[in-house]
């Protein structure tokens, strides 16, 4: 009873032309013959029935006259899903979430926008979980934006898919809702709005066992590595962009993702107690420094891909660091300045660096007849792999990776291994840089790296029509 009056509190118009209540029972109390004129006499309302809410209370006493707790009230007062859905979006905004993060939010809560119409919160059940769960199955990305569930129907919807025979989604596409929709309820019910989440009777996705065999290996013997570090091939590919030559051979070397590589500055590469180094971290961009939104262009999978790696010596012997000097020399800030992360017309990111040059090293692979689903990633799959094979333990392969290990994060490693000194006895070099080094250097891929030469990108490097920011 009291949060059903609370709602209609809640719903009564704040201005009209009249309304006229016969009569409203509170608890024992009636109130009769109420007019309402104008938004000063539904604010009056609002403070009588409220307060002949609080004064009508029912008051609980045992028999020896000792008064009982007031019992805990279950939730809030329910709000409509289209208000709960504003300012859990608005929330998350705030919290510097990533683009694509947002957008899945966005995705999800419009599906069950659609499914559920707007009514309270609380009314939602597990009925209406089990109508996405339709909406999902039958439905396409491309029919199913807000624009399309907007003017069609989700009954529509289904019977299309289903009268096509659509193929069921990835068992993946269900996780990503599923933890966009456990995220959401189960902040409904931290915030007090709701005293349990309908979510909670759906179990995590059963994971397949199912493998394709003719799915590609997601790594490169060494006949393949040869073959994409052809001195010829590869010199006649690379020579027109620097992130073409040094993307695969940072890659391949250090096993970093194609993200990290193509979204590096000059700041990122540092020198560490005489060792070079690159410090895989997201610094902030000036031209961004005073948004309100993302203040770098750089992207992290997580803390965990926060790490200092030493380079290793046939980087350095193929003419990195005279790189280097090209790039400080033409007063760049970005390592691959050719790359561009595309923008929205508000200017902030909606796509990334790696996504650039992804596509240029796929169509490569294309071109050297490598299967479709073998990309850059496989040189991270196969480092791990060699030094897997050479004994390394998996917390040992995570300094150089950035994976978060199972038993001891990669935080804690640091804490082990780069033991902290006074200034009186300082050490020559950090001993994580070493063992880092040790590990990164006991990978020797069987090719020949080409040598760069110090200008021979001068004109990618300075031409302000070829660079973007």
């Amino acid at each position: 009873m009291e949060n059903g009056l609370v709602n209609i509190i809640d719903d009564l118009p704040t201005a009209g032309p009249g309304l006229k209540i016969g009569s409203i029972k509170v608890n024992n109390v009636v109130l009769q013959g109420i007019e309402v004129a104008g938004s000063v006499d539904v604010v009056h309302l609002q403070e009588l029935l409220s307060n002949t809410l609080k004064l009508t209370r029912r008051r609980r006493y045992s028999k020896d006259g000792t008064r009982y707790p007031e019992p805990l009230p279950s939730g809030s007062p329910a709000r409509k899903l289209s208000i709960e859905i504003r300012d859990y979006l608005g929330y998350r905004d705030t919290r510097g979430l990533a683009d694509s993060t947002v957008r899945a939010s966005t995705r999800v809560l419009d599906m069950l926008f659609a499914v559920c119409g707007d009514i309270y919160v609380s009314s939602i059940t597990h009925a209406h979980i089990y109508r996405l769960w339709d909406l999902i199955r039958w439905t396409p990305n491309a029919r199913a934006s807000a624009k399309i569930l907007a003017v069609r129907t989700v009954d529509d919807l289904i019977a299309e898919g289903k009268e096509l025979n659509l193929r069921r989604p990835a068992i993946d596409t269900f996780k990503l809702y599923r933890r966009q929709l456990k995220t959401f309820f189960g902040y409904l019910v931290k915030t007090g709005t709701l005293g349990h989440s309908p979510m909670g009777a759906f179990d995590a996705m059963q994971e397949t066992l199912i493998e394709d065999p003719d799915k590609a290996e997601r790594l490169f013997d060494s006949e393949e590595l040869q073959r994409i570090f052809d001195p010829a091939g590869f010199k006649e590919w690379a020579e027109v962009w620097p992130h073409r030559w040094w993307c695969p051979i940072l890659g391949l070397h250090l096993g970093m993702r194609i993200g990290e590589v193509a979204q590096l500055k000059l700041a990122n590469v540092i020198q560490d107690e005489g060792l070079w180094c690159i410090d895989i971290r997201a610094t902030v961009d000036e031209p961004l420094r005073y948004s309100q939104g993302r203040q770098s262009n750089q992207r992290l999978k997580g803390k965990s891909a926060i790490r200092r790696l030493p380079i290793p010596q046939a980087v350095l012997d193929a003419g990195f660091m005279d790189f280097i000097a090209d790039i400080r020399e033409a007063g760049r800030l970005r390592l691959f300045p050719n790359l561009t992360a595309g923008t929205k017309d508000n200017g902030e990111t909606k796509a990334n660096y790696g996504a650039c040059f992804s596509r240029q090293f796929t169509e490569y692979m294309a071109d050297l007849e490598f299967p479709k689903g073998v990309r850059f990633h496989a040189f991270r799959h196969t480092l791990i792999t060699d030094l897997k094979q050479q004994g390394f333990l998996d917390r040992d392969i995570a300094l150089v990776t950035g994976h978060a290990t199972a038993q001891e994060r990669i935080e804690t490693i640091q804490r082990h291994y780069d033991h902290k000194t006074s200034p009186k006895r300082r050490r020559t070099k950090p001993v994580l840089r070493d063992w880092q080094l040790e590990i990164l250097n006991a990978y020797q891929p069987p090719v020949q790296l080409p040598r760069y030469t110090r200008g021979q990108f001068w004109e990618c490097l300075t031409h302000d029509g070829l660079v973007h920011l």
